[in-house]
């Protein structure tokens, strides 16, 4: 087995919203030069040092989308080990994602996105999903949500 060195680690949260009609909250990334750039994803990002869960949760969400919402349970963890050419660091590292619920998502959609790694916010429902160019993250909390209503 080939042993892998991490130069970095990021912990991130990523909130998963859906709305009455089943439609999940996607964001679109804006990573020019890396292979991610133009896929979708889930709201969220980073946690800052210190920063609790649930802030982290709050802050990339309303950030991203301009939306707030109540936080559900931890619904999911994600793990993913990144090659140098896939990140903006341009080296290889592990991303551990933290995904909750996101429950009575409340405020106007953000539209413009003057900077950042976001590109844009939209609903998106299952069968609009599934055309989406995404990252393996969305796939993933699609799993987790499928299992929720089982």
């Amino acid at each position: 087995m080939d042993e892998k060195h991490a130069e970095w680690q990021r912990i991130a949260v990523y909130v998963v919203c859906r709305d009455n009609d089943n439609r999940i909250l996607l964001t679109h990334l804006n990573l020019p030069g890396l292979p991610a750039h133009g896929a979708w994803t889930l709201p969220g990002g980073g946690m800052e040092w210190g920063e609790r869960l649930e802030d982290t949760a709050f802050r990339e969400l309303d950030e991203e989308t301009g939306l707030r919402a109540v936080l559900g349970p931890v619904i999911g963890i994600w793990s993913d080990w990144l090659e140098a050419h896939e990140t903006q660091r341009g080296a290889p590292g592990h991303a551990v994602g933290i995904l909750v619920e996101g429950r009575h998502v409340a405020g106007e959609l953000r539209t413009d996105f003057p900077k950042g790694s976001t590109g844009g916010a939209a609903w998106f429902g299952p069968d609009e999903v599934s055309a989406l160019v995404r990252v393996p993250l969305v796939d993933f909390a699609l799993g987790l949500s499928a299992d929720r209503s089982a």
